[in-house]
């Protein structure tokens, strides 16, 4: 899966936005998504996301590469499906930036009920990206 956004901002004004996981809660999609070990967005460090929807689940995710304002890279896990994702932040101008997330899976869903993992997967990155530029947004017009 594969998905990107572009904004008239900095990488290093989209990373802000992108690194708040605040931005993912209170909407019906997450009821958790919080750091449960280690300084946040660092190597090693550990997040924990619960998700009610489109399906019920509890994400563990490890942060495997980290190059602020530049690219991260997790290994997520959940209900019998391993997930490498890869966001890169990419300059296309003094002050437009394009994020991209890319999301390859190994495994079959341990769901009572048949799931498309590729489809989850593309809501998520699509919701990833989507809610950093919302807070992004909101961010320039309360500035």
């Amino acid at each position: 899966m594969e998905y990107s956004v572009t904004a008239s901002a900095t990488p290093a004004q989209l990373w802000e936005a992108f690194c708040d996981l605040g931005r993912l809660l209170g909407r019906g999609i997450y009821s958790e998504a919080a750091f449960i070990q280690g300084q946040p967005w660092l190597v090693g460090s550990r997040i924990r996301y619960a998700v009610e929807k489109p399906v019920k689940a509890t994400v563990s995710a490890v942060v495997t590469l980290s190059e602020p304002a530049v690219k991260v890279a997790l290994l997520n896990h959940a209900l019998g499906v391993t997930a490498q994702q890869l966001v890169t932040f990419t300059p296309l101008g003094p002050d437009r930036t394009r994020v991209t997330m890319i999301m390859d899976y190994v495994g079959e869903p341990t769901t009572p009920e048949p799931l498309d993992a590729g489809q989850v997967l593309l809501f998520f990155c699509k919701d990833a990206l989507d809610t950093m530029l919302a807070r992004w947004q909101a961010q320039q017009k309360s500035a």
